[in-house]
């Protein structure tokens, strides 16, 4: 297993509610619960649900933003990425994100530090919001989408390709205020399957098309919120690759299950027709 994402058990704890609209509450399931759900597992499959659903599910948490430097070799990684054909559609920033850059490299204890340094200290990827609005990102290893070209963009618009993403796209208003909130602090998951082995999943790096089980890979990302001055936020990804073969039988079950009750639309968005005819679902 790939394993980035280092997900720790414990790390996460009941809070409060917090004082937002409450529709808005319930679409982030934020009752007072404990956040591990999203922390438990090694390859993360307490995000796999049946019924498959598409929301917020965001929670409260007290992960940090980042679990600190990276290995040589996924620093190595990341720098590669960064610097070869695709890097301009990796990193970048608009010109009135120099406030909110301050305040995110002072957060993650490098005062001072530029974009690209930034996220080669961190293990995870990087990104900065201003009340919701991407202001600058720093991706080496997306799923499925090019970074900078999102650059300006609210949440509502970034998340318009999602498919059946309508509860996530009404609730950015209440999404983008709670997490540019002083103190707010939030985690999600996501997985999917895939072909490619590579940690970059840029659609510039098409797919392998897909002959036997033994080819694919469980992908997860573990994504944190915190907000940074009064409308700043710094979000942060963290990617674990597990091989289909070193999944259990239950787990490969869950999975499959899962897959089977995800709509045409979802599967198209997340490319997984293909995989699906493998797994017979």
């Amino acid at each position: 297993m790939v394993e980035l994402c280092a997900l720790e058990k414990g790390s996460c704890r009941p809070q409060d509610s917090l004082q937002v609209p409450m529709c808005f509450a319930q679409l982030l399931h934020l009752e007072a619960r404990a956040s591990a759900s999203y922390c438990s597992t090694s390859v993360g499959m307490d995000l796999v649900r049946v019924p498959f659903t598409v929301g917020t599910d965001l929670a409260r948490s007290s992960a940090a933003l980042s679990i600190g430097a990276p290995t040589a070799e996924l620093r190595a990684a990341k720098l590669a990425e960064f610097h070869g054909s695709l890097g301009a559609d990796l990193i970048g920033a608009t010109g009135d994100a120099t406030e909110g850059l301050r305040l995110l490299a002072a957060h993650l204890g490098h005062p001072g530090a530029g974009l690209e340094d930034l996220a080669l200290s961190c293990t995870e990827d990087l990104a900065l919001l201003h009340r919701g609005v991407l202001k600058a990102i720093a991706f080496a290893f997306p799923s499925g989408f090019r970074p900078t070209a999102k650059l300006g963009l609210d949440f509502a618009t970034v998340h318009a390709p999602v498919a059946d993403g309508d509860a996530l796209r009404e609730a950015s208003g209440g999404i983008s205020a709670a997490m540019s909130r002083p103190g707010a602090m939030f985690e999600r998951g996501v997985w999917t399957l895939t072909s490619l082995p590579s940690l970059s999943q840029h659609p510039g790096n098409p797919r392998p098309a897909v002959s036997a089980l033994s080819e694919l890979y469980f992908r997860t990302e573990f994504q944190v919120i915190h907000a940074l001055g009064e409308s700043w936020a710094g979000f942060s990804v963290r990617v674990s690759m597990t091989p289909w073969n070193e999944l259990s039988d239950e787990e490969r079950t869950l999975i499959t299950a899962s897959l089977s009750t995800m709509s045409p639309a979802t599967r198209s968005y997340k490319g997984l027709h293909g995989i699906a005819e493998l797994l017979r679902v």
